[in-house]
């Protein structure tokens, strides 16, 4: 059997996915919070389905980094130090030069005017929307700026944001050092100029620009 979602567009999961779907959501969103013991049956209860999902679903969290299993404790949403948050943002940044060297040439005039329109929301979070918003909308600009990146390229990074932004609440850097959000703005703009020139090469610099400062903030930031 499997579940109807309201999205149109994806008119169906089976219920592992719907499982998996649901319970990913719920980590990356913060409404399981590290260290939450996941019990299969009343999630299975919760959701509607048997346990054989449940469990599926919690395999594949644990692929993904989002769920630690150990014998005799079962199945929890992992804890993630901060040496662990700074380590992984430091690799996603290096996938992320190489992502925007690749993604340069490919641009188009519709995903520069999607790139565009991330930097203006971006400055309006950074200007109205606190930390968390800012969050947000810097990842939504990354995004934007390596969405013709390569499929494989993109997916790494991907799973490591996700891994961190379920501490996004307590370890967003946004949130640990406010003033680094005016330097993000201004090494953002410099990225896009240089891929709005088709400048593969600077704005892979640029990039490394900007991993540079942002593991400065968070070496600062930690050191408080």
């Amino acid at each position: 059997m499997s579940v109807r979602r309201h999205d149109e567009h994806v008119p169906f999961l089976t219920k592992r996915d719907y499982t998996y779907a649901e319970l990913r959501r719920r980590i990356l969103d913060g409404e399981l919070a590290p260290g939450t013991r996941l019990l299969l049956r009343p999630i299975a209860a919760e959701l509607g389905v048997s346990v054989m999902p449940v469990r599926d679903a919690i395999r594949l969290l644990e692929r993904d980094g989002l769920v630690t299993v150990e014998n005799h404790r079962g199945a929890t949403v992992t804890q993630i130090s901060r040496e662990a948050v700074v380590e992984s943002v430091g690799i996603r940044m290096w996938l992320e030069i190489l992502a925007v060297r690749e993604a340069t040439p490919r641009h188009t005039v519709g995903t520069l005017a999607e790139a565009e329109r991330a930097l203006a929301e971006a400055e309006q979070a950074a200007a109205t929307g606190g930390p968390l918003a800012y969050a947000h909308a810097n990842r939504a600009v990354h995004r934007a700026f390596e969405t013709t990146a390569p499929d494989t390229t993109r997916q790494l990074i991907d799973e490591l944001w996700d891994r961190f932004w379920q501490v996004r609440r307590s370890m967003s850097l946004f949130v640990l050092a406010p003033a680094r959000i005016s330097g993000a703005e201004i090494e953002h703009r410099e990225i896009f100029d240089a891929i709005r020139r088709g400048d593969a090469d600077a704005a892979a610099q640029a990039m490394a620009a900007h991993r540079d400062a942002s593991l400065g903030a968070w070496d600062a930031a930690l050191a408080l």
